[in-house]
C-alpha cells in the first residue's frame, strides 16, 4: 500500500482547509467524514490504510481535516457541528465527480450535506456519548493530578464559555449541541458495524474498536473489511 498522498484545500470560513486526496486521476471519488476530537487521531492510520487500499481499486478518496482541527488556523473553541457540516459541504464542492459519502463514528453527526450523494456509515456515535467520553477522560486526568472535577462542574464551566475536554478546547455552542446530536436517520443508509458490536447494521465487519484503544493503532484486518464493504456497496 503505497499509494502517494496529496494535500489540497478547500474554503471554509475565510480560511483554507487541507484535505488528504489518495488516488485523484480516478473517475470515481469517496469523500470520508473523519471521526471527530480524539477518535480521529485513534483512528487515521487505519483510514489511511483504507484510502490506499480503494486506490489499489481505482477509486480515489478525500478525507478533510475539519476546521479547528490538526493544522487548522481557524479557532478550535469557536467550531461547531453546523461549522463542520457547512465547511464538508465546500469541501464536496471541490469534489466535482464525487457521489458518496463514508463516514465514521461522530463523523455521522455531520454527514448530510448533499442530498445527490449516496450515504455509508460506520459505526455510528451519539454526541452525548462522544461528549461523556471526553469528560470520564478529563476527570481520570484531573483526579491524577490531585484535582476534584465532576461531570457538573464541567458543564457548569463550559455553560461560561468553553472547557478543555481530552486536549479538545469545547466551546458552549459545540458542548450544547453535542448534547442532543444523533446521526439523521438511516434513510437508504448503509450502517457498518463491528462484529462483536452490540448495535444493528446492514453489516457486521471483522476488526476491533480502535477509538477505544489509549494510543493511536491500525488494524489492516478492519481496513480491508471496510474497502471491500465500500466497493461492494458503490457497485450495488
Amino acid at each position: 500500500m503505497s499509494a502517494a498522498l496529496e494535500y489540497a484545500r478547500y474554503p471554509s470560513k475565510g480560511h483554507d482547509e487541507l484535505c488528504l486526496r489518495v488516488g485523484v486521476q480516478h473517475a470515481k471519488t469517496i469523500l470520508l467524514v473523519p471521526p471527530l476530537f480524539d477518535e480521529m487521531n485513534r483512528m487515521r492510520r487505519m483510514l489511511v490504510d483504507v484510502m490506499r487500499l480503494l486506490d489499489a481499486r481505482d477509486i480515489g478518496t478525500a478525507l478533510p481535516d475539519l476546521p479547528g482541527t490538526n493544522e487548522s488556523l481557524f479557532p478550535q473553541e469557536q467550531v461547531s457541528l453546523v461549522l463542520w457540516r457547512e465547511a464538508l459541504a465546500h469541501c464536496l464542492q471541490t469534489l466535482p465527480e464525487c457521489r458518496h459519502v463514508a463516514s465514521f463514528r461522530g463523523g455521522c453527526l455531520i454527514d448530510n450535506i448533499s442530498d445527490d450523494s449516496r450515504q455509508w456509515r460506520f459505526a455510528p456515535a451519539k454526541g452525548s456519548m462522544l461528549l461523556r467520553r471526553m469528560m470520564r477522560t478529563r476527570i481520570a486526568s484531573d483526579k491524577e493530578a490531585g484535582l476534584s472535577t465532576d461531570m457538573a462542574k464541567l458543564t457548569a464551566e463550559a455553560q461560561q464559555g468553553q472547557v478543555n475536554l481530552a486536549g479538545n478546547s469545547i466551546g458552549s455552542a459545540m458542548f450544547s449541541e453535542l448534547q442532543d446530536a444523533e446521526p439523521a436517520p438511516p434513510d437508504d443508509i448503509r450502517t457498518a458495524q463491528l462484529k462483536n458490536s452490540a448495535q444493528r447494521g446492514d453489516v457486521a465487519l471483522p476488526g476491533s474498536a480502535l477509538w477505544l484503544r489509549a494510543e493511536p493503532d491500525d488494524d489492516l484486518l478492519l481496513s480491508q473489511a471496510i474497502a471491500n464493504d465500500l466497493l461492494s456497496w458503490m457497485s450495488s
